[in-house]
């Protein structure tokens, strides 16, 4: 928790502050279907942050659901589904032509399920507890039905995993080091009279495999291993069962009231019969159905009343729609937030079965379990970072915590590799890492003596993208405390590793070199925007910051760096006119289609709204070899910071329509480029609408810097130094305007008339 005392009168605001627009138009966006689902193509996701789980019903008469957690990792760091449970209700309420209306409450958290014929309805409340791992199933049957729960469960021998399977791991991606296993151990089922408990216990760990082979023996003290003795599993108990069978429970008789909790949980433990306590404790302690949906409703309202963006206008439909993809990404991120592990933005918890969404390899036909997924769950910079940036704006500052101290904790075993593999000193953080540190070794590359993968091995930047993240955190809370235990100190070395990896040329500028210009550009690159580009902007944040927060050494130690930063990369266009470059030097062989001139711009503001020469990045936008609108892709965010706002709308109108093909739910989004669903595609959609909304500048907000102006909206969003701006904007004018602090309204620039259409 958060103690600031400016941060603490800040959330005070949040609960006190409510905003009767938004808390009325939110259910507008509630998901609702008519008639149950054919398979898991159906399903909706709940979750409380840390456990969450993909639901839907069968006309079979069947609810079905996965249960799932961000750390529930196995052996060889795969994230193991704890299962997935079938609940059968006798008379089949969900048979086909019977009433049925089922309803994602998303104001709520809560899943409500009426179904069934006059006289035989059966009503269900389905929703993980907001402050605790537990999952309640609660309802009422008009005519009393006898209910089964079985755990279906398909890791009950020893697996030992093929070579296409090793993908889903990625750390073992083109194989594994000779003498390494390859294989995860089974689940384990307990007896029990009235419940069914069962949990996965890694048997072993590949990290140390990645120590050895990686040649980093010397640091293994400093690594840390999440895998080691780490054990996952649930416990599912319901009033009025017994045990058919260590995964089967049934009613003992039939009953109008259904009372089913449902507990995931995860800790590295010293022994299983730990764990066994620990989760029998969880549900025990589970408060009543009432109670619990109670916290729930509350804890959902809350976050709700923090921020908001809802667009109307003409073309009510489709803008309807770009809402409806806001809130449902926000959503559906807050369900994954709250876990000690940063949410993946390849499918985060709710990916499914591989016959019916995958990516890259079709395995449609291979049998596999939704244990599988191509990319694995490592954790890519490049995509990780747009499902955090949002969150600023959002006030969703909680929900950032578990993301910085992941990277924070890690940092010791990032300057081990940089003395190791460069005899540099200072924060070396790859793009892609484990949930331990290191690269995979598909990365990595077996027999390698360093880093080898070819797209990301010179990319250096991304420990300076993470200073700008936490700088911005203080800017936005105030926080002090993290400025200074967390933000400085990362900052600091993140900067070090720069001074001492490279050499300085002839001049006393630090040549950086090799280095590439993100995955596109690889050889010959000299000097490249994103660490130049970098290099400046932190440092130039750095020396804004107060004295009273910095040292004698810092302010001696920025100077000198300052000093000794080669000049922002730029050329002459065909037309003679300056633009920003790639890099001072490069061949121009593209292998991808990043645009690392623009880097500049975001993520480091050297360039902007209001800031000179806009037109040499302007120029580069429009030269872009290929702008696109999915995943990755920056496109979005360019043209908000250029106030470019046609540009930016066309982005948030390609991925609020991308919905993931065959899915009923319309917050699943497609990808050509990710595992499925897609959450990097959703954050960048998100961070550019907030940016065409507002931007900030050191004291100074742009308000509407990029916004089409027959966009009506109605908002509440965040800024930096604590403050809170709500307004409703319809039919070109801007009719409220509510600013807390009120002291902040002289900073605000209401820039609509201006941006670029």
């Amino acid at each position: 928790m958060i103690k600031n005392k400016s941060i603490g009168i800040f959330l005070l605001f949040l609960l006190i502050n409510t905003a009767a627009i938004a808390q009325q138009n939110i259910n507008k966006y509630n998901v609702l279907f008519s008639t149950p689902s054919q398979n898991e193509t159906g399903n909706v996701p709940i979750g409380n942050g840390s456990l969450g789980s993909n639901v839907w019903v069968e006309e079979n008469g069947d609810l079905l659901f996965y249960l799932s957690r961000n750390d529930a990792h196995s052996e060889l760091q795969r994230l193991l589904k704890l299962g997935r449970i079938r609940i059968s209700f006798s008379g089949n309420p969900f048979s086909t032509g019977a009433a049925y209306r089922q309803v994602l409450d998303v104001k709520n958290g809560i899943l409500n399920i009426d179904a069934g014929k006059p006289g035989e309805k059966i009503s269900l409340q389905i929703f993980v507890h907001a402050n605790s791992p537990v999952m309640y199933v609660k309802g009422h049957s008009e005519k009393p039905v006898t209910v089964n729960i079985t755990l279906e469960n398909w890791r009950k021998t020893r697996h030992e995993l093929n070579d296409e399977e090793l993908a889903s791991t990625w750390v073992y991606r083109t194989g594994v080091p000779k003498g390494a296993d390859r294989w995860e151990s089974p689940d384990t089922f307990l007896k029990r009279k009235d419940a069914i408990v069962w949990y996965h216990r890694n048997a072993y760990s590949c990290v140390p495999v990645h120590i050895k082979e990686q040649s980093m023996d010397e640091y293994g003290s400093l690594i840390n291993d999440p895998l080691k003795n780490n054990t996952f599993g649930g416990y599912i108990r319901a009033k009025g069962f017994k045990s058919l069978s260590d995964t089967v429970l049934q009613a003992t008789k039939p009953a109008n009231d259904i009372d089913i909790r449902i507990a995931g949980y995860t800790r590295k433990t010293p022994d299983a019969l730990t764990w066994e306590k620990e989760i029998a404790k969880v549900i025990n302690d589970a408060p009543a159905p009432l109670l619990a949906s109670g916290h729930t409703s509350k804890w959902w309202n809350q976050f709700w009343n923090r921020s908001w963006i809802e667009i109307t206008g003409d073309k009510n439909e489709e803008l309807s729609n770009y809402t409806q993809t806001y809130i449902l990404s926000k959503y559906q991120l807050a369900c994954q937030m709250r876990n000690d592990f940063p949410v993946r933005f390849q499918g985060g918890i709710f990916n499914v079965d591989p016959k019916y969404a995958y990516y890259a390899t079709d395995v449609r036909q291979k049998n596999y379990s939704a244990d599988y997924r191509f990319y694995g769950v490592n954790y890519w910079w490049q995509n990780v970072r747009f499902l955090y940036l949002p969150q600023f704006a959002q006030g969703n500052f909680d929900m950032m915590k578990p993301f910085f101290d992941f990277y924070f904790n890690q940092r010791k075993t990032f300057e081990s590799r940089a003395q190791k593999y460069y005899k540099a000193s200072g924060i070396y953080m790859q793009e892609c890492i484990t949930t331990f540190g290191l690269p995979g070794m598909g990365d990595f590359g077996l027999g390698a003596k360093e880093y080898s993968e070819s797209y990301t091995k010179d990319i250096w930047q991304q420990g300076l993208e993470m200073s700008v993240m936490m700088l911005d955190y203080y800017h936005y809370t105030g926080d002090q405390k993290f400025l200074q235990e967390k933000a400085l100190p990362w900052t600091r070395k993140a900067l070090e590793f720069y001074s001492t990896r490279f050499k300085k040329d002839e001049k006393g500028k630090i040549r950086i070199f090799p280095t590439h210009g993100l995955e596109t550009y690889w050889v010959d690159v000299v000097n490249d925007m994103p660490s130049v580009a970098g290099l400046h902007y932190v440092l130039q944040e750095l020396t804004k910051l107060p004295k009273t927060l910095t040292t004698a050494d810092d302010k001696k130690n920025w100077s000198a760096m300052q000093s000794a930063l080669p000049d922002l990369p730029k050329k002459l266009d065909k037309s003679g006119n300056l633009i920003v470059d790639n890099a001072e030097s490069y061949r121009p062989e593209r292998s991808n289609y990043e645009a690392p001139d623009l880097y500049c711009l975001f993520p480091f503001r050297l360039y902007g709204i209001n800031k000179p020469n806009i037109k040499e990045v302007e120029r580069a936008y429009y030269n872009m070899p290929n702008p696109g609108r999915v995943c990755w892709y920056q496109t979005g965010i360019f043209s908000a910071r250029l106030g470019l706002a046609d540009e930016a709308a066309k982005d948030i109108q390609a991925r609020s329509t991308a919905y993931l093909k065959g899915f009923r739910f319309k917050g699943y989004m497609d990808s050509p480029h990710d595992w499925k669903p897609d959450y990097d595609g959703v954050g960048n959609m998100m961070n550019t609408l907030q940016e065409m909304l507002v931007q900030c500048d050191g004291d100074k907000i742009y308000l509407f810097p990029a916004w089409p102006k027959e966009w009506d909206v109605n908002f509440k969003v965040h800024a930096f130094k604590n403050t809170i701006i709500e307004g409703i904007y319809k039919k070109g004018k801007l009719e409220q305007l509510k600013v807390f602090p009120e002291s902040r309204r002289k900073d605000i620039e209401v820039l609509l008339l201006q941006s670029k259409n």
